[in-house]
């Protein structure tokens, strides 16, 4: 028994560690480095999207990162915030409505939002987050970038997520050549931001905001 409770207190900082690189919403590598191209690439991902839902809502970017550090994940704060945008709501008051009813679909009718504000799609996603979340980054990708819903259809069936796609249009190229040489070894996203100039986040959000439409506003 003895052991027993010896090695299990030995691997007690070993989960609560597991546990906390898991829930810690941080990076060891912030910028490109050459001798180990793909080292910032999770970070380069992450802030691309945090600066994308930071430019197109307005929001401190600091607020977002603070959110994912607590364990709220992408997805929800991509449907919190498009609904206070929608509902003209603060995202707090969005998010107390959330939390007392565990349902987009009641935050919906308790705002006033009907099909006609959001979209007959966005009422059927309501149930299912993950899905929602993307339907709305497609919608966004679609105002922002000269892209349309057949080529994100597409660009979703090969293989690519919402973060790869924000980052790709980004880069101004065509997303799944992109993804590609990523995937085959052949580049990193860090290479590909740092021979554009983009070699850390303020320059990734910057280049956002230049590039931000006035419908956008």
């Amino acid at each position: 028994m003895k052991l027993i409770l010896s090695l299990l207190m030995l691997g007690l900082p070993l989960v609560v560690s597991a546990e906390s690189t898991i829930n810690c919403h941080c990076f060891q590598s912030r910028t490109f480095n050459h001798r180990d191209s793909a080292a910032a690439d999770p970070y380069f991902l992450a802030t691309t999207q945090n600066s994308f839902i930071s430019v197109i809502y307005n929001i401190d970017k600091r607020e977002l990162v603070k959110a994912k550090m607590s364990g709220t994940s992408g997805s929800h704060l991509w449907i919190l915030h498009d609904v206070a945008a929608h509902s003209q709501q603060p995202a707090s008051q969005v998010e107390t409505i959330h939390s007392a009813s565990g349902s987009w679909a009641e935050v919906f009718k308790n705002l006033g939002l009907n099909t006609e504000d959001l979209g007959e799609k966005y009422w059927q996603l309501s149930s299912t987050p993950e899905y929602l979340a993307d339907h709305i980054v497609d919608l966004k990708l679609i105002e922002y970038f000269t892209t349309t819903s057949a080529d994100l259809h597409h660009w979703h069936n090969k293989g690519l997520n919402r973060k790869e796609l924000i980052l790709s249009l980004l880069l101004d190229g065509d997303p799944l050549n992109l993804y590609n040489q990523v995937n085959s070894g052949m580049k990193t996203w860090g290479q590909l931001l740092y021979e554009q100039g983009l070699r850390n986040g303020g320059e990734i959000s910057q280049k956002l905001k230049n590039l931000k439409p006035s419908s956008a506003d």
